[in-house]
């Protein structure tokens, strides 16, 4: 007997770079290292936080730019620079190049925080996610297997985003200002666990047993 909740049509289409967009990072993950990787590498070359500051500030005025021209979202774009101001102000205050990375480590704790609060109010994130990548995913909730894929997925992002946070958290606690070698390190531990969570989700939805509607324009058309 077929299930009621599963939708006609064909299976289901979800990448993992798009899901990675939905839920946040894409875009904002590239604009955020450049800016990050730039000001390391000029601080080291330099020793001059300042400068390091300016240039920072510089790359991340440019992929601003670079995103307007592109007509991408004035919300998206401004709130990475803001993102980035915050990050070079709390550098500027603490005196240290670790400090450039402090704000980001507090908002990966942040989202982990989110996705486990999605979790409590039976609203997991990845389950909210899927609709922003194809509106034909808007009846989730209603079928159980896709919606424990979304419950699974959505905590295995919740443990990716305290990893990386307490990873780098444990480097920023080194004596010393190793804001190189915290570059390093969260970027090793950050792209791994980014894809291998993208992976899993897309895995757990495509074999939830939901199905796609079919696109009402894709049926029964034909040529003009």
């Amino acid at each position: 007997m077929p299930d009621p909740a599963a939708r006609p049509g064909g299976p289901p289409e979800v990448r993992a770079g798009a899901l990675v967009d939905a839920l946040g990072g894409g875009r904002g993950l590239v604009d955020s290292a450049v800016p990050a990787t730039v000001f390391v590498l000029t601080r080291i070359a330099t020793d001059s936080l300042g400068t390091a500051i300016a240039v920072a500030l510089a790359s991340g005025a440019a992929l601003a730019g670079l995103r307007v021209s592109r007509g991408q979202s004035l919300q998206q774009v401004g709130s990475g620079f803001l993102g980035l101001l915050v990050a070079v102000l709390v550098a500027r205050a603490t005196g240290t190049g670790e400090g450039f990375f402090l704000p980001g480590i507090v908002l990966t704790a942040a989202w982990g925080v989110g996705f486990v609060v999605s979790l409590l109010l039976g609203r997991p994130a990845v389950g909210l996610a899927l609709p922003l990548l194809d509106p034909r995913y808007a009846g989730w909730q209603a079928h159980p297997g896709l919606l424990r894929a979304a419950r699974t997925a959505t905590a295995f992002w919740a443990v990716t985003f305290f990893v990386r946070a307490g990873v780098a958290l444990w480097v920023y606690s080194f004596d010393g200002d190793d804001d190189g070698l915290l570059l390093v390190v969260t970027n090793a531990v950050k792209w791994p666990l980014i894809g291998l969570a993208a992976l899993l989700t897309v895995v757990l939805v495509k074999r939830s047993g939901y199905v796609l509607e079919q696109a009402p324009e894709a049926e029964g058309s034909t040529p003009a």
